[in-house]
């Protein structure tokens, strides 16, 4: 629990005794905070989150995310402010928890709120996973598309060339979902593309 440095400052100009109620941080336990989906991409698997914060709500901490052999777990604090007349709006926030590259076989994610269990998602990561990159084939207009799998707040954004896997050319840019595009892919010999991974969204505590 913290007390507002306003709070503090106003006890000392007229008194605490004087003051109906306090303005103070209080922890919230989010029931039922469970990943919306486990997504297992490229050899990568990723925890997706989403809630909503209310008026007078805000983030202490996320995080960080505990490993212990197969099973992991993941904390969200989040504290409400009382003595406040709270503004009437609800902000959704989410996040992308990174599990890593896991071997085939059974795991077992645990959400937690201040260190208490709150949800239990098990998941099996599968012999073959998904490929990142799934072609498409060429377009009425001679460009080549390819299928971008991923989650959708971390940013698979670039997709890049190369002939010879040491030079590579950047060729178009788009989120996650939206098919890539190489709009003159008719070259001699082989052309190899990847996906330049820009960033991962994760909301600041607070």
């Amino acid at each position: 629990m913290k007390t507002g440095s306003k709070f503090l400052g106003l006890c000392a100009i007229v008194g605490c005794g004087g003051l109906a109620h306090a303005q103070v941080w209080q922890p919230v336990r989010v029931d039922l905070l469970a990943p919306v989906s486990l997504v297992t991409t490229g050899g990568i698997t990723y925890a997706e989150y989403t809630w909503g914060l209310g008026g007078c709500e805000a983030v202490d901490s996320i995080g960080p995310l505990i490993r212990n052999g197969s099973d992991f777990s993941f904390d969200f604090d989040i504290e409400t402010e009382t003595g406040v007349v709270c503004p009437e709006f609800i902000v959704v926030e989410l996040n992308t928890v990174v599990l890593g590259a896991l071997a085939p076989g059974d795991y077992t994610l645990t959400t937690t709120s201040w260190g208490m269990p709150v949800a239990t998602n098990t998941f099996t990561i599968p012999t073959n996973s998904t490929p990142m990159l799934q072609p498409i084939g060429f377009a009425a207009d001679g460009s080549f598309q390819i299928q971008l799998n991923g989650v959708t707040s971390v940013g698979y954004v670039v997709l890049q060339c190369s002939t010879n896997f040491v030079d590579w050319t950047s060729l178009s840019t788009n989120s996650v979902g939206e098919p890539l595009i190489d709009t003159s892919p008719v070259l001699p010999g082989c052309r190899f593309y990847r996906v330049q991974i820009l960033q991962t969204v994760t909301p600041s505590p607070g």
